[in-house]
């Protein structure tokens, strides 16, 4: 099909990076509707995950019905900067109330939502490298989040003498 033949000013084909922005925008889109869902259907409601949820599915949908390929490229590295910022605020001050019950994991967060919010900062101050790294920037992030989030899930609930 004519659509895998998509061919840029010099010639390359483009139909990958076309379609990662796609996948991209989806993936931003059901994860804000995740978060948006999950924050609001415990018994204490927590805004700040409601907010996130929110701004990651205007994302996601910015990312998929995005005018301009440029201008949504560079919004797209300044979203992700926004979400790794925001989450990363977030896992900071939920390192700081965990500490107080369990030193590693409060420890753990904490270095998480530093890197985290380090990884944001690259990603407002170089749009273009954010744009080239995303790949890699994005799956170190999830990377971080998911060790965070298994050692935690183990924890749930345990207390420690």
């Amino acid at each position: 099909p004519a659509a895998y033949h998509l061919k840029n000013e010099s010639g390359r084909r483009v139909f990958l990076r076309k379609k990662a922005g796609w996948i991209l925008g989806i993936l931003l889109f059901v994860n804000g509707i995740e978060l948006v869902i999950l924050s609001l259907s415990k018994e204490k409601k927590e805004i700040g995950a409601c907010i996130l949820g929110v701004l990651e599915g205007l994302a996601g949908i910015i990312l998929l019905f995005g005018i301009q390929r440029f201008i949504t490229d560079v919004m797209a590295a300044y979203m992700v900067g926004a979400i790794i910022l925001i989450y990363g605020i977030f896992q900071i001050a939920v390192g700081t109330k965990v500490y107080k019950t369990s030193k590693g994991k409060g420890i753990l967060s904490i270095v998480c939502g530093v890197l985290s919010v380090i990884v944001s900062i690259i990603s407002f101050t170089h749009p273009v490298l954010t744009m080239i790294s995303a790949g890699y920037m994005i799956a170190f992030s999830v990377l971080m989040q998911g060790i965070n989030m298994i050692v935690l899930g183990i924890n749930f609930g345990k207390t420690e003498n």
